[in-house]
Parts: structure tokens; sequence; C-alpha cells
């Protein structure tokens, strides 16, 4: 474990520790702090997310769906669980793929795999990745946004490189530039 904090693991690449429980617990507490109402456990199909949370303003409402993975091994399994979960809310609602903290490379690789189809599939369901990490008390959005201005005001936003540019247009250039080596 590196320095004081026993979160985090040295290794081939550094890691964090964080059970995916707590995490989502804390971006449960999260949402409630912003002013968004849990909504009782219930099953969309056989799906049942980790959370589902609603917030009004005046006559508008904002959902949000979530389901946490503890690493991004796991993340695959997540994917087609919140397809289904859209399939019954539509485009009504956000939702949200979260990860307690993860190495760059890591949550990087895993959007390349398969030509990007990982990548591709959230940007096209317009799903959200968060990273939640419960000592900072923060969440970032890795990919995506919501429909919710207020909710996007309090996540924070690291689907940017360096210099601005944004990740679709890294992943965009860098699948074209595979098929036309393969051509």
């Amino acid at each position: 474990m590196a320095g004081g904090n026993k979160r985090i693991k040295e290794g081939e690449f550094r890691e964090w520790y964080f059970p995916i429980a707590e995490v989502l617990n804390w971006v449960r507490k999260f949402l409630g702090d912003i002013g968004y109402e849990l909504l009782p456990p219930k099953p969309f199909g056989s799906v049942l997310p980790d959370f589902h949370a609603r917030r009004k303003e005046g006559e508008t409402f904002y959902e949000i769906v979530g389901i946490g993975a503890q690493h991004v091994d796991t993340a695959v399994e997540v994917l087609p669980k919140l397809i289904a979960i859209k399939s019954f809310l539509g485009d009504k609602a956000d939702y949200v793929l979260v990860l307690p903290p993860i190495n760059e490379y890591l949550l990087l690789e895993f959007f390349r795999q398969d030509e990007g189809k990982r990548y591709f599939v959230i940007n096209e369901q317009r799903f959200a990745v968060w990273l939640a990490n419960p000592d900072e008390e923060s969440v970032w959005s890795f990919v995506g946004g919501s429909h919710d201005k207020l909710l996007s005001s309090f996540v924070g936003s690291v689907g940017r490189l360096a210099g601005g540019v944004p990740l679709n247009f890294l992943f965009t250039n860098e699948i074209a530039r595979r098929w036309e080596e393969e051509e």
C-alpha cells in the first residue's frame, strides 16, 4: 500500500480499493444531498438497478438510474442491463455505470477494446460513466452527461483530455485510423 492511504495498491497499475457497495452508498447520498428522492428498489423486467432517483424542478421531472461495477472487467455485464432498463424508461431518464476510482489507462483500454465497441455503445445509448470516490466525496463523469443541469453542475467532468480534446474525438479518430490500416 502506498503512503498512508490504505486504499491505494501499487503494482503494474496503481489501483484504489473501494467496495462497490460503499461507492453506491456514497452516490445515493450524493444524489439525496442535491435534491434527488431515492425511489424504492423496483425491477425493470428482470433487472434491478442499484439506484433509481427522481428530482422535480417546476413541472419537470429528472430521473437517474444506475448500476455499479467493481471493476472494468465486470462493467461489461452492466451495459446490457442498462439497455434493458432503458427499454422501459426510454430517453426520459439518465443512465449511469458507476465505478470506483480506476486507473485511467485501464479505463481507456476498456473503451478501446473490440475497436471501441463499448465506447460507441455507451455514447450511442447516451449513458454516463461515473467514477465515484467516497473518501473524497466526489463524482466524476468520464463519459456522458445528464439532462439535469443541476446534476451536471455537481458532477465533475474528466471526459476531456489535456488541451480540452473530447474523448469521442479521440476514439472516433483512433478507430477510423485502425479501419483504414486494415483496408
